[in-house]
C-alpha cells in the first residue's frame, strides 16, 4: 500500500491532543510527513493524474504522480483584522495577533476590548468557544456595577372592575410621527 504523502514547510501542533493526532496520522493511517517545499505541479494527459517535484530532507529532487492534491496555505491574519486593531488600538505581536498575556488570556491592551478565537491565534474550535465565553464573562463582570442602575419603575394602572359592563374593543393603529 502506497503510504498518502503530506508535503509541508512548517507543520504545528498548537492544541490538546493534536501532537496525538500528528502520531496516528503517520503510524495508523499511514501519512508519510514530508518536510519540504513543492517546485512544481505538473498534469499528466493520458492518466489524469498529477505530478508534483519537490526536494527532500537529504536534498534530493523527488517526483511523485498522484490521483488527488489537496492545496492548503498557512494560516495567517488578515488585513482587515490588523487594520480594525490599528483602529481600535489593541497592540499586536509579531505575527500580527492580539497581544494578550497568560494571566488574562483574553484582555487586550486596550481597555474594555477582548480578543477570543482566532484573532490571538491559531487554534481549534473548541478553544475558541472556551475563549468567548471567558470574553463575555469578563465584559459581564464589568458591566455588572452598573446593572439595573438605569431602569425605571413601570407603573401599571390599578384594574377596574368591569364585570356587567358591554364588551369595549379598541383597535389603535401606529403611523408615522
Amino acid at each position: 500500500m502506497r503510504k498518502t504523502p503530506s508535503i509541508f514547510i512548517d507543520m504545528r501542533t498548537f492544541g490538546k491532543d493534536f501532537e496525538r493526532y500528528y502520531n496516528r496520522a503517520e503510524e495508523e493511517a499511514g501519512v508519510r510527513f514530508i518536510k519540504s517545499r513543492i517546485a512544481k505541479i505538473d498534469s499528466v494527459d493520458d492518466t489524469g493524474n498529477l505530478i508534483i517535484r519537490y526536494t527532500d530532507e537529504a536534498g534530493r529532487r523527488v517526483e511523485e504522480d498522484f490521483d488527488m492534491v489537496v492545496l492548503s496555505v498557512g494560516f495567517g491574519v488578515s488585513r482587515e483584522a490588523v487594520d480594525l486593531a490599528n483602529k481600535l488600538g489593541i497592540e499586536l505581536d509579531p505575527y500580527g495577533f492580539a497581544s494578550t498575556s497568560s494571566f488574562e488570556p483574553v484582555w487586550t491592551s486596550k481597555p474594555g476590548i477582548f480578543a477570543c478565537g482566532t484573532f490571538q491565534g491559531p487554534k481549534d474550535i473548541p478553544s475558541s468557544v472556551i475563549e468567548s465565553s471567558a470574553s463575555a464573562a469578563v465584559a459581564e463582570s464589568i458591566l455588572s456595577g452598573i446593572r439595573w442602575s438605569m431602569t425605571q419603575t413601570r407603573e401599571i394602572p390599578e384594574e377596574i372592575d368591569v364585570s356587567g359592563d358591554p364588551p369595549r374593543i379598541g383597535v389603535f393603529v401606529a403611523g408615522p410621527t
